[in-house]
């Protein structure tokens, strides 16, 4: 799994997590200078407060100090921060697997943390916490065996046999409401069974064609089928809503 740089401190921006561009850059294994110009080539589809932030003047000196950002940033006269989605759109005009691999990083570990880990300061606390530990690491075991199994694993499954492993591993989820959970975090299309093209390029799912019958004749469906990296990736967000 990629690993984040340790030096990259949380920064917000109206209340949105928010990476700087030389920091995304050195993540995804490219430029500042790529980043810019992938940004200027496709301006149309950003929308700053959404995508990105820009900062001028005052403003961007400010920030730069109190966030006490030294990559640079001082002495250039504008100031871009990427949001969650403007990092997204940088990794599919990137569309290199280290990009995708570090977005998913970032997803998970920086731009939807929001809570920082509390030192308990009384010895009831401490058992508290250990106790609260043990017993989301007692709960979440069959599903991180789960998911190793499924990293080690070659074959793609359909989307009803992974909501039986579910459940066979403590996840009471269910084959339609793990439809519905895989359209709410924007995999599946709406109302449909077909996967967004951006999580087949991912390596996520693979749609195959399928047939069925009737008294009507012989037609052709598509088959969504799970990758191994996408059952990990389901199993463990899974695993984190089940333990929030």
């Amino acid at each position: 799994m990629i690993k984040l740089d340790a030096r990259l401190k949380p920064i917000e921006v109206a209340g949105q997590r928010i990476i700087t561009t030389k920091a995304l850059a050195e993540g995804y294994g490219t430029t500042p200078d790529s980043i810019s110009y992938n940004f200027n080539r496709n301006r149309e589809h950003y929308a700053e407060g959404k995508h990105f932030y820009c900062l001028e003047g005052q403003a961007k000196h400010e920030f730069v100090n109190r966030h006490e950002i030294h990559d640079g940033s001082k002495n250039a006269k504008t100031l871009y921060l990427w949001t969650e989605k403007g990092a997204l759109l940088h990794a599919k005009s990137l569309n290199t697997q280290k990009a995708w691999d570090v977005y998913d990083a970032l997803v998970e570990t920086y731009f939807r943390t929001k809570q920082m880990f509390t030192v308990p300061q009384t010895l009831p606390e401490a058992l508290r916490m250990a106790a609260d530990l043990a017993e989301q690491m007692e709960r979440q075991a069959p599903l991180v065996a789960f998911a190793e199994t499924a990293a080690r694993s070659e074959t793609s499954i359909l989307i009803r046999e992974l909501a039986k492993i579910c459940c066979k591993n403590g996840v009471n989820i269910g084959e339609r409401r793990l439809f519905g959970r895989l359209r709410d975090w924007g995999l599946l299309m709406p109302n449909s069974t077909e996967p967004y093209q951006e999580y087949v390029d991912r390596g996520y799912f693979e749609v195959a064609e399928g047939t069925h019958e009737n008294e009507k004749g012989v037609f052709l469906h598509s088959v969504t089928r799970v990758l191994p990296k996408g059952q990990q990736y389901i199993m463990s967000r899974l695993r984190k809503e089940a333990s929030a």
